[in-house]
């Protein structure tokens, strides 16, 4: 594992965060399935958080890519999530589940891989990292 670069600090935190709250989505939408009281309130409320959070998480992710070293697939990911998330609020809003169950599905997914990616950073150095062979 690379060192971590002080670079990528607000992006480690926010990343995890953020997984928290999308896990937390579909435990609400759970809820909302089971017919709980205020789920749906909550589901929508913490909807709207999250597109906040993403746009937090995504300006986080440039100083975490570079000059922080971070893969490049961070900062495209980060930038892509809040503009699926406001799509997520608004098929929601609007009823569509046939696309914002999945969405919902592709959200978790990409979010999880970021937190991944928060924890475990491989930070990108000038040099290979790939043992050479001698030569005689």
């Amino acid at each position: 594992m690379a060192e971590r670069t002080g670079w990528s600090v607000p992006f480690r935190v926010i990343a995890p965060v953020h997984a928290l709250l999308v896990v937390g989505q579909a435990l609400l939408a759970g809820a909302l399935l089971d017919a709980v009281d205020g789920a749906t309130a909550w589901h929508g409320g913490v909807g709207g958080v999250l597109i906040l959070v993403g746009m937090v998480q995504a300006v986080a992710a440039v100083p975490a890519v570079r000059p922080g070293g971070m893969p490049a697939w961070v900062l495209v990911v980060a930038l892509l999530l809040p503009v699926a998330e406001t799509a997520q609020v608004s098929v929601g809003y609007f009823g569509h589940l046939a696309v914002h169950v999945p969405l919902g599905i592709a959200i978790l997914g990409a979010q999880l891989a970021l937190a991944w990616a928060a924890a475990h950073p491989r930070v990108r150095s000038g040099r290979s990292t790939r043992s050479r062979p001698r030569t005689a």
